[in-house]
C-alpha cells in the first residue's frame, strides 16, 4: 500500500507540459510544392497564412449581401494576416533579386 500511495503522489507533482517543438519545426520546414510552384523560398506556415488570406476574402466577398459586420470581420481577419506575414519577413517579403539582370554603363 505504501508503494502505490508514493506513486500517485509523484504523479500529482509532474506538471502537464505539452511541447510545440515539433509542431514548430514542422511550420518553419520548407515547402517544396509551393517553392517549386512559385520558384521561391517558401515555409509552410506562409502557405498556410497566405491561403487563409484568400478564405477569408472569400468569406468576406460572399457575406457582404448578408451582413457587413461579418464582411468587415472576413477584411479585417485577412488583414491581420498580412500583417503577421509582413513582420515576420520584414523587407524580404516577396522578392525577386534572383530575375532582375544587371544592367548598367558597360
Amino acid at each position: 500500500m505504501q508503494t502505490s500511495a508514493s506513486i500517485q503522489r509523484t504523479a500529482q507533482l509532474r506538471p502537464l507540459t505539452l511541447s510545440t517543438v515539433p509542431v514548430r519545426a514542422w511550420l518553419n520546414a520548407k515547402s517544396e510544392f509551393f517553392s517549386r510552384i512559385s520558384g521561391i523560398e517558401v515555409t509552410r506556415k506562409e502557405v498556410i497564412r497566405v491561403n487563409l488570406i484568400f478564405i477569408f476574402m472569400g468569406l468576406a466577398a460572399a457575406m457582404a449581401e448578408t451582413s457587413i459586420l461579418i464582411a468587415i470581420l472576413g477584411i479585417a481577419l485577412a488583414g491581420y494576416n498580412v500583417y503577421q506575414l509582413k513582420q515576420e519577413q520584414g523587407d524580404n517579403w516577396i522578392t525577386y533579386d534572383d530575375d532582375v539582370e544587371k544592367g548598367g554603363k558597360a
